[in-house]
């Protein structure tokens, strides 16, 4: 198995990138044997917003090419596009429905939260 940094999506994606006939060649070669990490999810859709990209495009497109069906990724990317963070689009779906946050985000989003804002001190 071969790991890809965002460099490789980002010239397979992106509608122009002078790595883009590289990245190609290399896909082709490296077919079915490529993976990346949640940390290259996480700067894609960092990036996204600069390069004028989909999150959810860009997201499908990488589980496609990684072989991936973590539905989180794509979870994540579609709270994303409805202008939530990008942190707080990662957290809201890792939380399991129940979070602990300062952050008002979440409740809007539907999720159980322990304010930790509310909570008082113990004496």
């Amino acid at each position: 198995m071969t790991y890809a940094d965002t460099d490789f999506f980002l010239a397979l994606l992106k509608p122009t990138n002078w790595l883009k006939e590289n990245a190609r060649r290399i896909l082709e070669k490296e077919k079915g044997k490529i993976y990346t990490s949640e940390a290259t999810y996480i700067e894609l859709m960092l990036l996204a917003k600069r390069y004028g990209l989909d999150p959810v495009r860009i997201t499908v497109d990488v589980m496609a090419i990684c072989n991936e069906k973590n539905g989180e990724y794509q979870a994540a990317a579609e709270l994303i596009s409805q202008n939530v963070g990008v942190f707080d689009s990662f957290h809201a779906v890792h939380s399991n429905g129940k979070i602990i946050s300062s952050d008002k985000i979440y409740r809007k989003l539907g999720i159980e939260q322990i304010d930790l804002s509310d909570e008082k001190p113990k004496k």
